[in-house]
């Protein structure tokens, strides 16, 4: 009996131990789904696309700030003034650095969904989405799309692609047709998500608006890619001095603070709009319901993530698990109907100007 107890003992131990593995791998997600979420933003100036995958692993600060900036006292801010009003916030740095970009913000808060699984990925396969953008920013040089010009400099370091803006001061962020600036996309069953302006005028795939974003240096400039070795570069002594009310650091090298994350995890099927308000109302963080209060009535509703691509297509063969179950964004075997787009607030993108005109 000992010995047949003993024998079940170890092969529940291999049972375990082989199991764990299916597991880990169950949470991750495949190159299909990485480009598919990447797509919209891979495109974006290094700087931005930085703050952006950071700040999507803190999804609590990125709706409360988003509702923050929605107010109308803040809505005007900028410059000196921007930064002043943030430094009494203990939101992580990136969440500050794209407070500037309401539109950026507003998408990342509407699409909860997306912004969780660029979080997990992030976390979980950081080395990956890394590769992953600079696949996508080589199929957009490809197809003749990722260019230098008025707004951005295109250059390469040690096979990378580095997007910077043309003025170190001011910021456009590129709206774009993944459909288009991409070529013909590579995974039928998982078309490239997009967002969009409706009458915007695109131009070999692309909207830039009239003007950029005038950047505030005290909450921008203290992270760069490091591409070569997959990673996130920190300038500690700027970081210190815009998380302030939070922790010091000392590590050079970002690393994401689960304690600020809250109580999501990754892979929380649960996440969803309704808990987000409960816990912005319930969760004790600090002014946050009066300001979700005034910051709701006033939200724009409508805009969506929508495939870029048209018709049908292919049912998806499942792919990983966990958060990455139902990333794909497609019903009855048909891509997502087209988005309802949003209308920002004029004032947050610098006086853009949406044409009237068709998309050439």
């Amino acid at each position: 009996m000992k010995v047949f107890v003993r024998s079940l003992f170890v092969l529940l131990i291999f049972v375990m131990i082989g199991a764990a593995p299916s597991r880990a791998d169950d949470q991750k997600f495949t190159k299909q789904q990485l480009d598919q979420m990447l797509a919209p933003i891979a495109l974006y100036p290094d700087d931005l696309l930085s703050n952006v995958l950071m700040a999507a692993t803190y999804p609590l600060d990125v709706v409360e700030a988003e509702r923050w900036r929605s107010v109308p006292e803040n809505a005007s801010l900028q410059g000196e003034a921007l930064v002043d009003a943030l430094k009494s916030k203990t939101w992580d740095p990136s969440i500050k650095a794209i407070v500037q970009f309401p539109d950026v913000l507003k998408m990342m808060s509407d699409q909860l969904d997306w912004t969780q699984n660029l979080g997990n990925a992030f976390l979980a396969q950081q080395d990956q989405v890394m590769d992953q953008v600079q696949f996508l920013r080589s199929k957009a040089d490809s197809s003749g799309h990722l260019r230098t010009n008025s707004q951005q400099t295109v250059t390469r370091q040690d096979g990378a692609y580095i997007i910077r803006p043309a003025n170190p001061d001011t910021v456009y962020v590129p709206i774009y047709e993944p459909s288009v600036v991409y070529g013909s996309w590579w995974y039928p069953d998982y078309p490239p998500y997009y967002w969009g302006y409706p009458g915007a005028v695109f131009t070999d795939g692309f909207f830039w608006g009239a003007t950029g974003i005038a950047i505030a240096s005290g909450i921008w400039g203290w992270n760069h890619w490091d591409w070569h070795n997959r990673r996130i570069d920190i300038d500690t002594n700027r970081w210190n001095r815009i998380d302030v009310n939070r922790r010091n650091i000392s590590n050079n090298v970002w690393k994401h603070d689960p304690k600020h994350r809250g109580d999501f995890k990754r892979g929380d099927k649960n996440f969803n709009r309704a808990q987000i308000e409960k816990r912005l109302h319930d969760g004790g963080r600090p002014g946050a319901k009066a300001k979700v209060d005034q910051g709701a009535q006033l939200r724009q509703s409508g805009r969506n993530f929508s495939p870029a691509k048209k018709g049908n297509v292919r049912p998806a063969h499942r792919r990983g698990g966990g958060a990455a179950r139902n990333f794909e964004r497609r019903g009855g075997g048909h891509v997502a109907r087209p988005a309802r787009h949003f209308k920002s607030a004029a004032p947050h993108r610098g006086g853009v100007r949406r044409g009237g005109g068709r998309r050439r």
